[in-house]
Order: structure tokens, then sequence, then C-alpha cells
């Protein structure tokens, strides 16, 4: 079994992710308000490059999702998904109150892959005008994008 990630971006400064792993699935809804997709892209340069760990906030309105990326080794990945009822990352609630709703193993290699595979997509569909357009106060994170189809010799 591995780690699928789905990341569609919707209208107004919205997106929608989904992952799951198995029989074990995650939502988040994510706002413009945080740029989540270039967090995505960045986190899986860093591990791809040996960093130990990555973090990802999917901001909501309120509350948020905290994707917590831990490697052990340089090549396998747990990955935990933490729900805060309101935006830790703003100190609107302490990083001790929340509450896990996915977790999971995979390889940086196929998480990585994902996250690039979902960018392309985002990429293809939209283009780089209708991202900015759908997602406001980002662009598309090309130079991190191009590092890590470069880091994937995609």
């Amino acid at each position: 079994m591995a780690l699928r990630i789905n990341y569609n971006l919707g209208d107004h400064g919205w997106a929608d992710v989904h992952m799951n792993h198995g029989h074990q699935g995650v939502d988040m809804t994510v706002s413009y308000l945080h740029d989540t997709l270039a967090e995505f892209i960045t986190a899986a340069n860093l591990l791809l490059k040996g960093a130990p760990d990555a973090k990802v906030i999917a901001m909501d309105e309120p509350g948020e999702h905290l994707v917590h990326l831990t490697s052990p080794d340089r090549t396998s990945l747990v990955i935990e998904i933490r729900w805060f009822k309101d935006r830790a990352s703003w100190d609107l609630v302490t990083e001790k109150e929340f509450e896990v709703v996915f977790k999971c193993d995979d390889t940086i290699l196929n998480f990585s892959t994902e996250i690039f595979n979902n960018a392309k997509r985002i990429l293809d569909k939209h283009g780089m005008q209708g991202y900015k357009e759908k997602w406001i106060k980002h662009d598309f994170p090309m130079g991190e994008y191009n590092r890590l189809k470069s880091l994937l010799k995609k």
C-alpha cells in the first residue's frame, strides 16, 4: 500500500486535499491564507535532500491541519496529520491542542512523487495565470517545482 494524494484547486482561494493510505484517509480544506502547495513541494525537496523532518500547514477557516513528516532513515517516512480547532501557526491555540486524524508509513520517494504529480497536474490544468487567479495571494511555486522535478529526474 502506498500513500495517494489528490490536491485540487477550487474557486476563490480554496483547495481540497485528500490523502489516503489503504483503508484510512483524511480530507483537508485549504485556504489561500497559507501557501500550502508551495510548502508541500518544499517539504518534498527537503526530505529528498536528507532532512530528518518537515512540516506543512493546511490552513482552514477556522482551524488547520499540520502535516508532520518524519524520516528516521532518509528513505522511509512517517506521516502524521494533526487537526487544530484554531490556527496554532498563528498562536490562536497551543501546539499541544490537537487531535491526530491520520497516520501512516510511506517512502520519501513515493510522497515526493505524489506531490510532484499533483503540482504538475495543477500547473497543466490552470497554468501560471490561472493558478494566481484561483490562489489570489500566491504565485505557482515554479522554483521549488523545478527543484523537485530535478531531484526526481522527471
